[in-house]
């Protein structure tokens, strides 16, 4: 995830801004919706859980009625949920700043109390992350549910469980493309089905967003997006521009194309994270996996490995030792198919695999778990990537978003290519698609992201080996506009740093930034932070700090145009 900061501007300039806060974004829109003052309350548990810690009373939610659609209100309305930590020290507030953790579909209640907590924990005269402490001070920290949410009016369309279809990179075939297309239409008829279904987009809710800015009283606020909370941060800055303060983006999804782009891009990416990590160490020294001395033969096995292992079990894999517990187990699932889970675990037990005792359990431990996915019963109950209203607003969001103009044909054409060219396919990207193609067309009126050049300088983290999004991304960023900044975080695989490292350059970077506009001190656009230093929920109490690094100046990351 990425996200954005900009800080606070001159007081003398907050009358100019007041005066013409709304001569762009509602241009083209009816008059603003009266700025209501908001009845703020204690927290319910489904919205940010039960332990608000140092925050107490500082942590209030409250409901507001936003209009259906912004752009032509008439009458209806839903509710939108706001979360918000008040500023610590309140004769020393600064403005707000609007949070996303991502998503879409990702309730923002929890990440916000845990983070704001953090900083409120953290001591001032710290000198790697005394900053927090003050951003908690100086801001009020807010989150505006996304529609559809809990806290928000719901939608709840997906029923969680396994469609009727086969494994869709095994099973191409027609009938099971006919599975698909009937599902796929199936959660196209109940997902339109609610009346504020073509409401829940982006383009809404970065309207809710201001909305909760003008009922605060704050002529500008200031964004920390992750990963889709980048988009929605250049979605607000592109509509509402004099009102964008500093933007922090951390991780962000490639908001200057589409979804569509930014799938291409995870799945390229992820295929070469399995690829390095995974298969190149077992065909680097197959021997030492117990697999021989002949790399062709290894690769061909992985090449066939049979459609349920592919299924329950390669495309999640992170290490060798799993790959080869599936290469393994392969030839007695292909070939004699054991009757039970006992009789594939007595296999496991006897095979001779490699002289090396230590590597030879481990891969008979990995085998014994996928044993257990193999053998595991058809599931019967639910499952959510997120949750049922989560999951729902995911699907809703991205065919409201942007117009989908693939053929079926394109759709099944692309499915075949991408089955055959990446490691970590899985066929969920089809059946997106193919909702989308039967959704009837998107409903949010696309901005003019040139408009982010005229908000100040913002701020992307991006770690160089992030593969949900990946640094091609950030790269398309920082190629168009000329306010983009890029800290690259070298030796990294984190999706969404800032608040989970233990790197000072990043910490610190991140929340100088936030605090008061400060970019990294370098004579280019691009700064590298070298790793994180371990995951900020790993250290100890009085652990010993780590000494200060300042980012030092690096070239723009690769742009992939063939994407």
């Amino acid at each position: 995830m990425l996200r954005l900061r900009t800080l606070a501007i001159a007081a003398g300039m907050f009358g100019i801004l007041a005066a013409s806060e709304t001569t762009h974004a509602t241009a083209a829109y009816a008059a603003p919706v009266p700025s209501l003052p908001i009845a703020w309350d204690t927290c319910p548990d489904a919205w940010v859980g039960s332990t608000p810690g140092r925050l107490r009373d500082r942590l209030q939610c409250a409901t507001i009625q936003a209009p259906l659609d912004h752009a032509i209100r008439d009458g209806r309305t839903l509710a939108v949920g706001v979360i918000r930590v008040r500023a610590g020290v309140p004769s020393q507030r600064e403005g707000s700043i609007f949070f996303n953790p991502g998503g879409p579909g990702i309730h923002p209640g929890r990440f916000l109390r845990s983070i704001v907590n953090g900083w409120a924990d953290t001591d001032a005269s710290d000198p790697h992350e005394g900053s927090k402490r003050l951003l908690a001070d100086r801001f009020d920290v807010v989150a505006v549910n996304p529609r559809g949410l809990v806290g928000s009016t719901e939608v709840r369309c997906l029923d969680g469980l396994p469609g009727a279809h086969a494994y869709v990179p095994t099973h191409l075939d027609d009938v099971n493309w006919g599975f698909m297309t009937v599902a796929a239409a199936s959660v196209v008829r109940a997902c339109a089905a609610p009346a504020h279904a073509p409401y829940v987009n982006t383009e809404q809710h970065v309207h809710d967003m201001d909305m909760v800015r003008r009922s605060l009283g704050d002529a500008r606020i200031h964004i920390y997006g992750a990963s889709y909370g980048g988009m929605i941060a250049a979605w607000y800055a592109a509509n509402y521009p004099q009102n964008t303060g500093r933007m922090l983006l951390d991780s962000t999804l490639d908001f200057t194309h589409d979804y569509v782009t930014a799938v291409r891009l995870n799945l390229r990416a992820r295929h070469d994270t399995i690829q390095r990590e995974v298969v190149q160490p077992v065909l680097d020294n197959p021997a030492r996996f117990g697999f021989g001395r002949d790399p062709q033969a290894v690769a061909s096995a992985i090449a066939h490995l049979p459609s349920r292992i592919r299924e329950v079990w390669f495309a999640g894999m992170e290490s060798p030792v799993e790959l080869a517990a599936a290469l393994l187990v392969a030839p007695w699932w292909r070939d004699a198919r054991p009757p039970s889970y006992d009789a594939m675990e007595a296999l496991i037990q006897r095979a001779p695999i490699t002289p090396d005792a230590g590597m030879a359990e481990r891969i008979r431990l990995a085998a014994r778990l996928l044993a257990t996915k193999l053998y595991a019963p058809p599931r019967t109950t639910p499952l959510f990537a997120d949750s049922p209203e989560g999951d729902s607003v995911r699907s809703i969001v991205v065919c409201n978003d942007i117009p989908w103009v693939r053929s079926e044909q394109d759709i099944r054409e692309g499915a075949q290519a991408d089955a055959g060219r990446y490691w970590s396919y899985t066929g969920d990207t089809t059946m997106q698609e193919l909702m989308c193609l039967q959704w009837g067309g998107s409903t949010a009126r696309q901005p003019d992201l040139a408009l982010l050049e005229q908000v100040p300088p913002f701020l992307m983290l991006q770690s160089d080996n992030d593969d949900t999004t990946p640094p091609s991304g950030a790269a398309h960023v920082l190629e168009r506009f000329p306010n983009a900044r890029l800290l690259m975080v070298r030796g990294s695989n984190v999706h969404g740093l800032f608040n989970f490292t233990l790197s000072p350059c990043i910490e610190g970077t991140a929340a100088n930034y936030l605090l008061t506009g400060a970019l990294p001190d370098t004579p280019t656009r691009v700064a590298t932070c070298y790793g994180t230093q371990g995951n900020a929920a790993d250290v100890m109490p009085n652990a010993p700090r780590r000494p200060t690094a300042a980012p030092t100046p690096a070239p723009a990351p690769a742009v992939h145009d063939e994407l």
